[in-house]
């Protein structure tokens, strides 16, 4: 992706005092975002996806796909469209930093600031300084990119990280040359793909959006030699996952690549709510009240609650308007430098959304759409930079009340997250209870421990660094009609000496009729259950149970 644009004005910003001005204001905003995600963190128990890696790391090592260096097994994909990279990343973070809730999050928080960071230098040194402190202020305050960021959900840090990285080291090579730039660009995307196999979606829009848009400058730079490094590169960065599909073969795609045109609807709407930041809210954190609500107790939560209740639980901000004005300014604009980096942008989001609309269980939930960030705040940023210089002397002041109000309604929603999660409580699969029913496994004895439905057994294992021996135990009850090598292997599971079963209660089953269906062929075999202990969360929800089952006296 060359130079996006050649305004003498923006030009002459680069020289101007102001420019180290804003290199300083970018990196307040870098903080910004690294301390509001701090404050997050401790409010929301580990989540399966989030601690999904930790099958690369601790027992049971379940990870797809190893291979043999030095006589280890070294783990390359944690499934088969999921590399191990974020496994190798935490490795010797947690020799140093036990897993808990912060140093599996700190990281990744961190990621999500140095995305921002890249993100201000690739607009800056493309667009402008204007354009980039817009964006970068726009993309801080994002409630879903820092909300995704912080906790990891799909997960996503390094994926966006890759991204903004690989584009900014290329577009250094066009700019200053150095085959160190080209390499090392396509090195990190290519280590996007390993990471997680969806990134194709992003290269594609990459892509098409570079051919449509920049085909000139493309083409200036395609020689033998040009081709060869950024192909050898971004083969080395992906090379896991390529030697993965080699072994067998095509896995990636066909198992996960399924065409679909059913919830198109419900796709488009997730676009909405995700642009908007409140997508999240019911999910992360409750919406409804909690049995026994918590009352704010330090400065901040009080704060916090005060200003949800006095703006009236806002559940979205003003990003989405801040997209629609910037569309409706293209025509306007169509003549000056802000146009190609508008269209570049946009097209990126067309070709990537795409494709995340025609593939099954794929762009219905906002782990998927937040993959698009940070073009959507580029779109806008380009927009209202170029719109400012066209009013001259207030051109300034009315970008920073354009970014303003839609960062300050963002601001809004993400507390909004931060006072349900005080008085509400975190969503189910986010449930707080995850860490004092780790603490409690970890002391109980038990040769087995059968995990009886999903969102369990990834954060145990992190959070006990492998020393409960958890088995899954909910497969042959997965079906509605179990046939008889299920009905065996439930009384295997039963007659197994020292054995423990944890699952969700009554009502908080991620897959519901699971443990109605393993309770039903346990009595009938002629057990009982007995409960050991009921785990609540911080709020007064029973949330898990911890269970035997012993034979039925006669």
């Amino acid at each position: 992706m060359p130079s996006l644009t050649a305004n003498p004005a923006e030009r002459a910003a680069f020289r101007a005092p102001g420019h180290g001005l804003a290199n300083w204001f970018a990196l307040a905003l870098c903080l910004a975002f690294f301390l509001q995600g701090l404050v997050l963190i401790p409010y929301l128990g580990v989540q399966n996806d989030e601690a999904l890696f930790g099958m690369g790391i601790y027992k049971p090592l379940t990870a797809e796909y190893s291979v043999r260096i030095l006589g280890h097994s070294v783990p390359t994909m944690i499934m088969s469209y999921i590399g191990a990279l974020k496994a190798w990343i935490y490795t010797p973070i947690f020799r140093i930093w036990p897993p808990s809730p912060y140093s599996l999050r700190i990281p990744v928080l961190l990621f999500g600031a140095l995305t921002i960071w890249l993100f201000y230098l690739l607009v800056r040194d493309t667009v402008g300084v204007r354009a980039a402190v817009a964006g970068c202020a726009l993309l801080a305050f994002d409630p879903i990119f820092l909300l995704t960021d912080t906790f990891d959900w799909g997960p996503v840090a390094l994926q966006h990280l890759l991204l903004v990285a690989g584009v900014w080291l290329v577009v250094g090579f066009y700019q200053r040359g150095g085959p160190i730039n080209l390499g090392a660009g396509f090195f990190l995307l290519g280590l996007g793909l390993w990471d997680k196999a969806v990134f194709v979606w992003m290269l594609g829009g990459l892509g098409v959006a570079t051919l449509v848009v920049f085909r000139r400058e493309l083409t200036s730079l395609l020689t033998w030699r040009n081709v060869g490094i950024a192909a050898v590169c971004f083969l080395a960065g992906a090379w896991p996952l390529v030697a993965y599909n080699r072994e067998r073969p095509m896995q990636t795609l066909s198992a996960n690549a399924h065409f679909s045109t059913s919830e198109l609807d419900s796709k488009l709407i997730q676009m909405r709510v995700t642009l908007g930041g409140g997508s999240l809210l019911g999910y992360l954190v409750r919406d409804e009240p909690a049995p026994r609500p918590g009352r704010p107790a330090s400065l901040l939560e009080r704060c916090s609650v005060a200003e949800s209740e006095r703006a009236g639980d806002p559940r979205a901000g003003y990003m989405v308007i801040a997209c629609l004005l910037a569309l409706a300014l293209l025509p306007w604009l169509w003549t000056t430098p802000a146009r190609r980096p508008m269209l570049f942008s946009l097209v990126f989001i067309l070709v990537a959304w795409a494709q995340m609309l025609f593939t099954k269980d794929a762009g219905g939930s906002a782990h998927h759409t937040v993959l698009l960030w940070p073009f959507p705040h580029l779109l806008a940023a380009a927009a209202f930079a170029q719109a400012a210089y066209a009013l001259r002397k207030v051109g300034p002041a009315v970008l920073g009340v354009l970014v303003g109000i839609v960062c300050g309604t963002n601001s809004l929603v993400t507390n909004q997250y931060l006072a349900q999660a005080v008085v509400r409580g975190p969503g189910a699969v986010w449930t707080d209870a995850i860490n004092p029913l780790a603490e409690y496994l970890k002391q109980l004895p038990a040769q087995r421990v059968y995990v009886m439905d999903w969102g369990l057994f990834d954060a145990i294992r992190l959070l006990d660094q492998g020393q409960v021996p958890l088995l899954v135990g909910s497969e042959p009850v997965s079906k509605e009609k179990m046939d008889p090598s299920d009905v065996q292997t439930v009384h295997e599971m039963l007659a197994a000496p020292e054995t423990v079963f944890v699952g969700h209660t009554e009502g908080n089953e991620v897959f519901s009729g699971t443990s109605a269906r393993f309770t039903a062929a346990a009595e009938a075999a002629g057990f009982r259950k007995q409960v050991q202990q009921v785990i609540w969360d911080a709020r007064g929800r029973p949330m898990f149970e911890v269970y035997r089952w012993a034979p039925q006296s006669r």
